[in-house]
């Protein structure tokens, strides 16, 4: 009978298991940068960083993820899942990234309406977008309507607008945490009504027929909401330059810039910079709660870089187009990172309400984008609408291509060069993401560019120097306000084409890299002929059979007095930089004459028959009659490399075709593809050459009996995909997987691992197996012949919480196996009892008329609600009525195939009914039903709600999943014992997690479940035997305690206490170790860890106003205090230099969370000096045996060890300790006589004086290098 998740564990979320807008900038030091470091973090940032090893994040789905860290870079994930969540939950990790996946947002992101950065648990987290730096999700939402002003058709629960954001037919809202599961509801009413119309009829159904469950609804919004976005994180990405690109010819000439309206979307700016003195006319910040001074100092450069005088300089420093007004739009943080919903809505101020001309912006998201993401269309639209121009920052992550929102079409894309015109090496470039565009396509100084600094940033002086193509975009913004000045009439696109066609050729750099070439405003403003930016021959889909050739009319532009004849030639390179025939691209005319004022075109050819393979990007040049190159068009096209089609068949068990989603993982691609196999079971799929692997979960009705729900673990993990292949995912090749218990258990947790490595990539798969599934089947495959396979499976088994047998006249079997207890309802006592049945229809108040209930197990069928929104109500109005009729147990008998898994509480998801609640599968339920009036029929009830005994079990194939041999069978000879106490207040729970770190992976995955105080558990685990070990967690509500990793070895027989004393400030390699940085020491002391080997703990409310437990960490050099915090992490600067000594001080103290360790005090010293290394604080443990209320007797034996962390730098041979006793909490100490152990530890034995009721320890250890400790914990333990 399994147990679902405790409401413990859902509340603390201990089940154990935004792209950012980045900074294009990289600061270097200049002639005007020397100055002070900046300020330390501040508070807010300091607590953050006291817990850095742990993270939880709320999905958009309403589950809650948490993550840890161990100190050898290891990580545990958990995943607590809402109430009333359906199915299972998947993880996918490629490299150290983690994705997680609930099972039902897969459609969606299967349909490409729904983000799959919503589901990147490592960049939700690295992005401060985890519950500790945010309340709510930020996320840019999309109208499915028709018509410009689409909205929603109504609020949704949860969701708050922030912002509209017409350029794209869309808001950006907030999905607020607390509320997102019912969000998740209201969002996604199609898949759930489906199944619940689908399961009406089941309703009404036969009493215990069991009707299939409905497919999932079609992947569709509610809301009116057509596409949903993460509203992910964008970074920021002069006498010098501006030489560089010839602006002080255009000033000479006349040309400054005056009258241009020119927009600067960035951190904001230094207003009191002497350069800036009359130059902002228009301010505005989109910084929820910043105004628009730059703190950070990126948008102060920039905006100067574009329009600064060069007052604080006698006029030197100024910028390209100090005539120009410029508009400041903050949209980036102090911090240097902004939304990309506050970038969208600086965007529409620009352009709409300022009707800037030119739109600088440099600021871009790491990840490449083809050009369809929010902000992009916005670029692309805005313009479109307004005829701005828009010049953005190709990025600094060099060949990892071009981000949003570089990539639109519409914007003029910037790369950045250094002083010699040579690229730079963070300079991202394509060609675009997905269609081969061309991306970049100019170049501008970016290395080492000079500008204003602003006053609230780090440094001193006037000016700073910063590197990136932030640096560089600017440059070329400048430039466009130029040319707008001398030809206001050109739209933006004119501008565009203007400047990339006339800028200075650097044929060292591929065009694909550097676009035409570095910017050359002198001319792109003096000169008098251009050419189209851009004649892009397009993108040719593989198998080329009916590509035809391209033409593209290409116009040049004289804007002179006289006629200019212009000699052309079309010159292009492929992906390798090997020249291409000269039949790829062919011209109408080999030469052109451009009249005075006027134009002329010319036809450009692209021929992808004669092209290569893959991309194809070079210039079309224009020379004079002098042989002067006077202008030059990107020209290119991409002729798809060899594709095949990758046929995927899914069969049921009956040999029917099946449907659902499936991860497609391409070896070598960052991250799977989520494929939606359609209801005829085929899917035809255009791929790339390779190797892939295919790996889905599918629902087996009926698998092992007309009530089992199945899960078919389908994969197909070795594809080479060199011609047109089929794979097949076929149930009838599914084997049942399942473990088997010396003793009689239920099933936890269930856990199917799936890894694959190829070509030095790991692409893992995880999937925790709801309760609903009764049974797991797996597709046995060929054996890989490249890389590995892993496929493993994980229980944690446990006694049956509850037991149920019909005694008397019954006609059924009279046990129920898939019986279950439901989540928030409260477990009868322990012990057994007869009870009698009564039937009471479907369990609402009207069905218990006349009805005699009282004390008996009362049978009722599930009140299914055709919206499940209502569910819960349901649910909690079946508990209130037995409970009111006085029933004794409440037995649901569910009315569809698989468990019922549903919560049975209060709708607030914390508070539980008074009364035990279990289900039946429908064909028990009938049959007990139907006997429920006969005399004498009675149900023989067995309760153990703690569990004596847990069985933590693995089973792991390796190189293909097995035909046979997936049953695992363990005797206990085969496993690992170990005698666990947890002490605490009897009547009491916490909750208990051990995980399994498999060498395949960096996460172990899983989730807790309820453990009940005051008790003693036997537990049996699989020996990892080198291929993994055992990590395990156990906390209450106040504490958390974690333990070494281990690799017990069959046979053995070791021992482990949680929660008994001595509880004393502890380290180990479950957290961040202490450490040097630099000059920075980062010590994080957690000052809780009990008497179990190597524990160390944590506060679970720290940052609660009530918190019980109090720890404070001081660090001195000396006698000079370095730092203090009132946390379990102290980040404090050192001296640099020669080694210096230290010493660091915790001190804790609590009350009423346990009786013993009211306080302790413990002070290490030791030596650091420059470079990164692990401090060598040496640990103490105090040895001494308790029960399970912390006392000892008054004569016994106690042991202290003294150790040193692995991997610390600068630790020596322990070699001396000593230990004293006080018996009146410190007031007075006597020596204790130490003796020294053959493991290296000390012994002594206590013998407590009559009248004492606690024994404080105060002990010291030192070793060889002169490393300290010297610890004092009042209250150490009690006496009996």
């Amino acid at each position: 009978m399994p147990l679902l998740p405790s409401s413990t564990s859902r509340r603390r979320g201990l089940i154990a298991l935004g792209t950012a807008l980045a900074t294009l900038a990289v600061p270097l030091s200049g002639a005007y940068a020397d100055g002070p470091a900046a300020a330390g973090p501040p508070a807010a940032a300091a607590r953050a960083a006291a817990t850095t090893d742990t993270h939880t994040v709320t999905l958009i789905t309403g589950d809650r993820v948490t993550v840890k860290t161990l100190a050898d870079g290891h990580r545990v994930a958990s995943v607590d899942r809402p109430k009333k969540a359906v199915g299972g939950v998947r993880t996918q990790t490629v490299g150290k990234d983690l994705y997680v996946f609930p099972d039902g947002a897969l459609p969606y992101l299967a349909a490409g309406v729904l983000d799959q950065r919503l589901f990147d648990v490592t960049r939700l987290i690295a992005d401060g977008y985890d519950d500790a730096h945010t309340a709510s999700l930020p996320v840019i939402v999309q109208y499915g309507g028709a018509g410009a002003a689409r909205q929603a058709a109504g609020p949704l629960t949860g969701l708050t607008t922030r912002r509209s954001l017409p350029a794209i037919s869309g808001a950006a809202v907030s999905a607020g945490r607390a509320r997102a599961a019912r969000l998740w509801q209201d969002l996604t009413p199609a898949g759930s009504l489906t199944r619940a119309k689908a399961r009406s009829a089941a309703v009404n159904a036969p009493e215990g027929q069991a009707r299939p469950r409905a497919a999932a609804g079609p992947a569709v919004f509610g809301g009116n909401i057509g596409r949903i976005w993460l509203d992910g994180k964008v970074r920021a990405t002069l006498a010098e330059s501006t030489a560089q690109i010839g602006a002080p010819d255009v000033w000479r000439a006349g040309t400054d810039g005056k009258g241009v309206n020119v927009a600067v979307l960035d951190s904001g700016a230094d207003t009191g910079h002497p350069d800036f003195a009359g130059q902002i006319a228009s301010s505005q910040s989109f910084v929820p709660g910043e105004d628009v001074t730059d703190r950070h100092g990126h948008g102060t450069h920039t905006a100067s870089t574009v329009a600064g005088t060069g007052a604080a300089s006698g006029g030197k420093e100024k910028g390209v187009a100090p005539g120009a007004r410029l508009l400041v739009g903050k949209v980036l943080g102090d911090d240097g990172f902004g939304d990309e919903s506050w970038i969208i809505a600086g965007m529409e101020w620009a352009a709409r309400t300022e009707h800037a001309k030119v739109i600088s912006m440099s600021l871009g998201t790491s990840e490449a984008s083809d050009g369809t993401d929010p902000m992009s269309q916005a670029v692309d639209d805005l313009s479109a609408a307004t005829g701005a121009l828009f010049v953005i920052a190709a990025g600094n992550s060099g060949a990892g291509g071009i981000g949003a929102p570089g990539a639109a079409t519409a914007a003029l894309t910037v790369g950045a060069v250094d002083a010699d015109d040579a690229l730079a090496s963070f300079s991202s470039w394509g060609p675009r993401q997905s269609d081969g565009a061309l991306k970049p396509e100019v170049t501008a100084p970016g290395v080492d560019i000079l500008a204003a600094r602003s006053q609230y940033a780090a440094g001193s002086g006037s000016y700073v120097r910063m590197s990136g193509t932030s640096m560089a975009t600017p440059h070329v913004a400048g430039a466009a306000a130029l040319v707008a000045q001398r030809h206001p009439d050109w739209t933006g696109g004119q501008i565009k084409d203007a400047l990339v066609s006339t800028a200075h050729a650097t044929p060292d750099i591929p065009v694909t890299q550097g676009g035409t070439g570095r910017l050359d405003a002198r001319t792109a403003v003096l000169g008098t002929v251009h050419a189209e930016a851009t004649a892009w021959s397009g993108f040719y889909a593989w198998p080329h059979t009916g590509d035809r050739p391209s033409a593209r009319t290409v116009t040049y532009t004289n804007t002179g007095d006289q006629d200019v004849g212009l000699d052309l030639a079309a010159a292009a390179k492929d992906a390798n930089g090997a020249a291409v025939p000269a039949g790829v691209f062919t011209l109408s005319a080999p030469a052109v004459t451009v009249p005075a004022h006027g134009t002329a075109a010319v036809t450009l050819t692209g021929d992808p028959n004669a092209a290569p393979y893959g991309a194809t990007a070079g210039l079309l040049s224009a020379t004079d009659a002098h042989g002067t190159a006077v202008a030059h068009t990107l020209i290119g096209l991409d002729r798809e490399d060899e594709r095949y089609d990758l046929t995927i068949r899914a069969t049921d068990r009956a040999g029917r075709p099946l449907s659902g989603v499936t991860a497609l993982y391409r070896t070598g691609d960052a991250i799977p593809t989520q494929v939606q196999i359609p209801d005829d079971g085929v899917l035809t799929l255009r791929r790339p050459k390779g190797e892939y692997s295919l790996l889905m979960y599918a629902d087996l009705p009926g698998a092992a009996g007309p009530d089992d729900m199945g899960l078919a673990v389908l994969s197909a993990p070795q594809i080479t995909l060199d011609r047109d292949r089929t794979a097949r995912l076929d149930a009838r090749q599914a084997h049942r997987v399942s473990a088997v218990a010396p003793q009689a258990t239920e099933d936890r947790m269930t856990r199917i691992d799936w890894n694959r490595v190829a070509g030095g990539v790991r692409f893992n798969a995880n999937y925790l197996v709801p309760l609903t599934y009764t049974s797991v089947w797996a597709q046995q495959t060929d054996r890989v012949t490249s890389g590995s396979l892993n496929f493993a499976a994980r229980w944690r088994k446990a006694a049956p919480l509850l037991t149920v047998e019909a005694t008397g006249p019954y006609p059924g079997e009279r046990g129920f196996p898939d019986l279950v207890v439901q989540a928030g309802s409260t477990l009868r006592p322990a012990g057994s009892s007869r009870l009698g049945v009564a039937y009471a229809g479907l369990g609402r108040t009207a069905d218990y008329a006349g009805l005699d209930a009282k004390g008996k197990a009362v049978v009722v069928r599930y009140d299914r609600q055709a919206d499940p929104r209502d569910q819960p109500k349901a649910d909690a109005a079946q508990a209130a009525a037995a409970v009111a009729a006085g029933a004794g147990l409440l037995l649901v008998v569910n009315d569809t195939t698989g468990r019922l898994s549903d919560w049975y509480g209060a709708a607030d998801g914390e508070t539980k009914s008074p009364i035990e609640v279990a289900s039946l599968q429908p064909h028990e339920g009938a049959a007990l039903i139907a006997a429920a009036a006969r005399p004498g029929l009675r149900l023989a009830v067995t309760s153990r709600p703690a569990s004596p005994y847990v069985y933590d079990l693995v089973e792991r194939h390796d190189g293909a999943v097995p035909a046979t041999g997936l049953t695992y069978r363990p005797a206990r000879s085969a496993l690992a014992r170990l005698d666990s106490r947890f002490a605490g207040q009897a009547g009491t729970t916490g909750d208990n997690a051990r995980y399994d770190m498999q060498d395949f992976d960096i996460y172990g995955f899983g989730y807790g479940t309820e453990q009940a105080l005051a008790a003693t558990r036997t537990d049996w685990v699989t020996p990892g035997d080198g291929a993994f070990t055992w990590y395990e967690e156990s906390g209450t509500a106040t504490l958390e305690e974690r333990s070494l990793r281990t690799d017990p070895k069959k046979g053995s027989r070791t021992g482990s206490d949680w929660f008994l004393p001595v509880v004393h400030p502890r380290l180990n390699p479950s957290q961040s170790l202490p450490g040097r940085q630099g000059d920075f020491l980062v010590l994080n002391v957690p000052g809780w860890g009990d008497g179990g080997a190597g524990h160390n703990g944590f506060d679970r409310n720290l940052w609660e106003a009530n918190d019980p437990l109090h720890e404070t960490v001081t660090l001195y050099q000396g006698d000079t205090e370095l730092g203090s915090t009132a946390y379990q992490q102290l980040t404090a600067t050192a001296p640099s230099g020669a080694p210096l000594p230290y010493r660091l001080v915790a001190e804790t103290s609590q009350h009423g969370v346990f009786p013993t360790s009211t306080r302790t005090r413990t002070e290490w010293t030791f030596t650091s000096g420059n470079g990164w290394a692990l401090i060598p604080l040496i640990q103490l443990d105090h040895g001494v045996a308790t029960d399970l209320s912390g006392n000892a007797a008054r004569h016994t034996a106690l042991t202290l060890t003294a150790s040193q962390l692995p991997g610390v730098t600068g630790a020596g041979r322990i070699d001396a300790a000593t230990l004293q006793l006080s018996y009146d909490d410190g007031a007075h100490w006597t020596p204790a006589t130490l003796r020294a152990t053959a493991d290296g530890s000390w012994a002594t034995t206590v013998a407590a004086p009559r009248t004492a009721r606690y024994v404080s320890l105060r002990a010291t250890a030192r070793d060889t290098a002169g490393n300290t400790v010297s610890q004092t914990v009042v209250r150490a333990y009690g006496l009996r």
